[in-house]
C-alpha cells in the first residue's frame, strides 16, 4: 500500500481475521499466500467457466464438456479418501457434481446481464471496501439482483446463511452507488449440489453487515495477538498456511483450541 493511501479490505480478509488470526496474519501482513486446496480449486475452476459463458464465450451446451476436459488439469490436489472413517472417492463425486450441474444448467437466455466479475470499489469511513462480483443481473421481472457461486452444498443453518449474506449485502453498496438503487435480491447459486438461496434484499441486513464490517476493521487495527484460532477439518485441509501453522494439530489432541482475543 502506498503511503497515504486508505487501507483496502476485501470480504475474505475481513472473514479471514475471524476465522484465524494467525492465518489473517501470514496473509495480509506478512504476505504469503500459501498453498491451495482441492476444495478451492474445484470452486476456482467451477467459477471460471460460468465466467466465461456469461461473457459469451461458449454457449450452454459446452459447458460440460469443458468442465470435462479440465478437470484433472485445474484440480492437481488430492480430495480425502475417508469419510466418516470409511473409503469414499470424493473426487469422483465432486466430478459427477460438477458435470451433472452443468449438464442441466439451463443458462441465463432470460436474463439481461449488466456485470460479469465485477471488480469495485467503495468507501466505508476512512478505508475502502473491495471485491469481486461474479454476476449482476436483471431477472424477466426487472428485479436487479447480486449473484455469487458457491460449491457449498447447503448452508447449515440459518445463522451460516446470515454469516455469508453479508457479503453481498456489502456488495449492494457498490449497485446502489452505480445503478441508484439497491438490487432486489441477492442470490446464491451453491452449483455443486444445485441449489439455490433467495434473500430479499432488506435495509436491515445491509446495516447489520456494514456495522460488522465498520467493527472488524475495527478489531483489526487494534489487535497485537495473532494467536491462532484453528479446528481440525480447516487447519488440515483448508488453511493456505497448514504446512507451516505454528500450532500443529495432530488427531489425538483436542477438536477446538482457541487463541486469546483481540481488543
Amino acid at each position: 500500500m502506498v503511503i497515504g493511501e486508505p487501507e483496502r479490505y476485501s470480504f475474505s480478509k475481513l472473514s479471514t481475521f475471524h476465522t484465524c488470526k494467525w492465518g489473517y496474519y501470514q496473509r495480509y501482513i506478512k504476505g504469503l499466500t500459501g498453498k491451495g486446496n482441492c476444495y478451492s480449486s474445484y470452486g476456482t475452476l467451477v467459477h471460471s467457466i460460468m465466467e466465461r459463458y456469461a461473457k459469451g464465450e461458449f454457449e450452454v451446451w459446452d459447458l460440460a464438456n469443458v468442465f470435462d476436459w479440465e478437470f484433472d488439469l485445474s484440480i492437481t490436489e488430492s480430495f480425502p479418501t475417508k469419510l466418516f472413517g470409511k473409503d469414499y472417492d470424493m473426487r469422483g463425486s465432486y466430478y459427477n457434481d460438477g458435470l451433472n450441474f452443468l449438464s442441466n444448467f439451463k443458462g441465463y437466455s432470460n436474463y439481461k446481464i449488466l456485470g460479469v466479475e465485477e471488480r469495485f470499489e467503495v468507501p466505508i469511513k476512512d478505508w475502502i471496501f473491495n471485491g469481486v462480483i461474479d454476476l449482476v443481473f436483471e431477472d424477466a421481472d426487472g428485479r436487479l439482483i447480486i449473484q455469487d457461486y458457491k460449491s457449498k452444498a447447503k448452508f447449515s443453518s440459518k445463522a451460516e446463511q446470515a454469516e455469508y449474506a453479508r457479503q453481498l449485502y456489502l456488495y449492494s453498496l457498490w449497485a446502489k452507488e452505480h445503478y441508484s438503487r439497491y438490487p432486489d435480491l441477492l442470490r446464491f447459486l451453491m452449483f455443486r449440489k444445485g441449489n439455490t438461496v433467495d434473500i430479499p434484499f432488506k435495509i436491515d441486513g445491509l446495516n447489520e453487515a456494514v456495522d460488522w464490517a465498520k467493527d472488524t476493521v475495527h478489531k483489526i487495527r487494534e489487535c497485537w495477538d495473532y494467536e491462532a484460532t484453528c479446528d481440525l477439518f480447516y487447519s488440515n485441509n483448508l488453511c493456505n498456511h497448514r504446512d507451516y501453522c505454528e500450532m500443529k494439530i495432530e488427531p489425538d489432541l483436542p477438536k477446538y483450541y482457541k487463541g486469546k482475543k483481540c481488543s
